[in-house]
Formats: C-alpha cells, structure tokens, sequence
C-alpha cells in the first residue's frame, strides 16, 4: 500500500434497545434495531515503518481515549491471525489516523465504529482474504458491537450484539425524519456499559415485540417517530449517570418548544445505547429548530443527523 487508503465510521444508534435478561455466561441477551449516521469518524491509512494511531478533531487537536485502544487491539488480532495462516500480509507498522465527529463514550459506538471502520480498510488495502462473515467473527472477539458496524445498518442484532440479521428497510422508511443528538458533559463511570447492566432490574427486561415492530416498519416502509423507539437502559439511566436527569430536562423543553412551534406532540428524549447522550427521531424542520433552541443553554455537544444506507455506512475508498 502506497496511496492513503480512507472510510468511514458512522455513530451507531440504537433505535430500539431491549435487553431480554441475563445469561449463565454473565452476558445479557439483547433486541436491537440499529441504523447507522452521518455523524461520523473519517479514517485515513498509510504506509509507515512504525504504527501510529491519532485521534484528532476537525480542528486538529489530540482527542483523547478514555479505555484501552479497541483500534490498536483489531489491528494486533489482524497480527495474530496473519502469522497463523502465513499470508504475510499485515504490516507491523503503519500511520492511522482517526478524525473524530463521534463524542467519545457517549453511547453511539464511536469506539466499535472506529474498530469496524479499520478492520474494512484493513481488509481492502491489505487485501485480505477475508469475507463479511469472517471479519464479522473476528471482529466480535474485540467488541460486541464492532460486527453491526461492520455490516453497517439498518439490522437488527440479537446474542450480546454480535448475532446480525440485515432488515431490508424500504428507502421511504429512512427519509422525511433526522435524528437530534445531544450528549450532556456528565461524569461517566469507566465501566458505564457493566454499570448500566447491573442497574437492570427483572422488571426493566423487554421481550423483543417493540423491536420486531420497529423492524416490520422499516421493511413496510412506514415513518418512524419517537414513539417507535425504546431502550432498557433508560428506566435506570438517571439513578445510574450522575447529572443526567437535569440534562434530560433542558432537552425535554428544547423539543418541546420546537415541537409545539410545528403543530406537533412534543416527545420525550430516550437515552442512545448506554448513554449518556438522548435522541429523539423527528421531522428535519423540527430536529433543526430544537438544536437551535437547546445550544443557548447545553453544556455539551448536540448534533443533528441522518441515518445511512448501508452502501454509505460502509464506504471505503483505496
């Protein structure tokens, strides 16, 4: 590889989450539906005698990481596998570089989508023989949520997160509505995701009809809105992230405010994945308008976004 190889990450959004209950293995099985966003990291790969991983933002200036790599922890699994089965083929070194859109541990997957975005790029500038489900399987080794963002949505996703099922979701179903993300500056525990699970209560446990809905409408074509979308996590989210429910209500009033300008019923924002960030799925005039009224008073980042194709959510270029 001699050119600087690119894809894309896109924020993964969880529009239905439903956590089913607790497994003898000590994971939690799990009911999603998943699109994926044009709130995305932007990844460039090139050849280098050492490695080296950046993670910057649009204006240059160092991100940082808040866990150990998963990025640098794909590309020594590629390692690994590359001496086992002799293809001499993945380089030690090399320079990537990571411009970062998604707000890190806010509950979009930035890290995963990160992680799916190089093992994408990895396979197509190092030519690696290995299909969607391969790198699908490898990549579930690193993290549960790296296999969807690798196929990129809409899906629907089961087990902890790593069994797929595409939803072929009608062009109609994706258009005439835009996401508002707004992640608050709220402490976060390192282990946010393990916390949030033990929060879980028997009561708090979905059975996976409102994600079975939300995939039928995809297929059939029909509008979402926010009554469509849910979340387990959200029941435990305010005793579990401090700071979060005055958050929720500075968001709950910016929609309100420019749902009600529009002639519509104003929703209530739901907690993406594990948190801390809220969405709310509404029509572009009116996400735009809450953005607007939500950034005078937010401490945080707030975002306005689309969901993907899958053609768009997977774009590599070399």
């Amino acid at each position: 590889m001699t050119a600087i190889a690119r894809a894309v990450a896109p924020a993964k959004l969880n529009l239905s989450l439903e956590v089913l209950g607790r497994r003898e293995d000590g994971y939690h099985d799990l009911d999603s539906v998943v699109v994926h966003l044009d709130l995305a990291d932007r990844l460039s790969l090139s050849a280098a005698a050492t490695r080296e991983i950046t993670y910057r933002d649009d204006h240059d200036r160092p991100v940082p990481i808040l866990s150990q790599d998963i990025v640098e922890r794909a590309w020594e699994r590629l390692l690994e596998i590359d001496r086992v089965r002799g293809w001499n083929a993945v380089p030690a070194g090399g320079r990537l570089e990571v411009r970062k859109r998604i707000p890190v541990a806010a509950g979009l997957g930035g890290g995963s989508a990160d992680a799916a975005a190089f093992l994408r790029l990895a396979r197509r500038a190092w030519q690696l023989p290995l299909d969607d489900a391969a790198l699908c399987e490898l990549g579930a080794e690193i993290g549960s949520d790296i296999p969807a963002c690798i196929v990129g949505g809409p899906l629907r996703m089961s087990g902890r997160g790593e069994v797929i099922q595409l939803v072929e979701a009608q062009k109609s179903s994706l258009t005439g509505w835009s996401v508002l993300i707004a992640t608050p500056e709220i402490p976060v525990p390192a282990d946010k995701t393990a916390t949030m699970y033990r929060s879980l209560r028997p009561t708090h446990f979905g059975n996976g009809d409102a994600t079975a809905a939300l995939a039928a409408r995809l297929v059939e074509g029909l509008q979402l809105s926010q009554d469509d979308c849910v979340n387990s996590f959200d029941a435990v989210a305010d005793e579990t992230l401090q700071g979060l429910r005055p958050a929720r209500r500075v968001v709950a009033v910016a929609l309100a405010r420019a749902a009600l300008a529009h002639g519509i019923e104003p929703p209530a924002p739901l907690l993406a994945g594990a948190g801390p960030s809220l969405f709310a799925v509404l029509p572009p005039a009116v996400v735009e308008a809450a953005a607007v009224e939500l950034r005078r008073d937010w401490r945080g980042s707030v975002h306005v976004a689309r969901p993907l194709s899958r053609g768009e959510a997977t774009w590599v270029s070399v």
